[in-house]
């Protein structure tokens, strides 16, 4: 019955829109142009908003993308699939958006690997003294790489046990001597 009144139908879809035109001519000669919105695909559906990855690129300044997470999930955010937020989401959001992690290490302090070639020994030597407290260090979580504040006077206490420690000279001359092929 619908084929009596409509003479014929065209579709139009233009180009990087989500939106079909449909132009109908009847059977009398009239004609009638119908917009459809399209719906969107499932990337688009499952796109973070830009409003979630501006907080995010906010927040990412100072926190941690498990503190990011719960700062969401304490304001009843959910994710595009409806899930409460991870650290994993925060960090596939930041990937996407190429957005730096928080630097929360402080520009005078020193990692691990820093202060063990201030010193001229190895990492396990820095731990060893972070541990028995003759460094201070900081460390956010159990994750995280620890952190050295250096101040004069634990330097020079620090450069004297260097000097005057035969394990540790020698376990640097060991090494030397085991890179360079020689002899122990």
């Amino acid at each position: 019955m619908l084929r009596l009144l409509i003479k014929d139908m065209t579709v139009e879809k233009p180009f990087n829109q989500k939106q079909l035109l449909v132009h109908i001519r009847w059977q009398g000669g009239a004609c009638t142009d119908v917009t459809v919105q399209l719906p969107p695909n499932i990337a688009d559906r499952l796109r973070y908003p830009v409003a979630v990855v501006d907080r995010v690129r906010d927040l990412a300044h100072s926190l941690l993308d498990a503190e990011i997470a719960d700062q969401f999930n304490r304001e009843a955010h959910v994710s595009a699939t409806g899930k409460r937020y991870t650290a994993k989401m925060i960090q596939w959001i930041r990937r996407c958006h190429c957005i730096p992690p928080a630097a929360l290490k402080k520009p005078d302090e020193l990692t691990v690997h820093q202060a063990a070639r201030h010193f001229g020994v190895s990492n396990s030597v820095i731990y060893y003294w972070i541990e028995r407290s003759l460094l201070q260090a900081r460390r956010i979580n159990g994750g995280m790489p620890y952190w050295i504040t250096l101040n004069a006077s634990d330097e020079q206490r620090l450069r004297d046990w260097v000097r005057n420690s035969s394990r540790i000279r020698n376990g640097e001359s060991s090494s030397l001597n085991a890179a360079s092929g020689g002899a122990l």
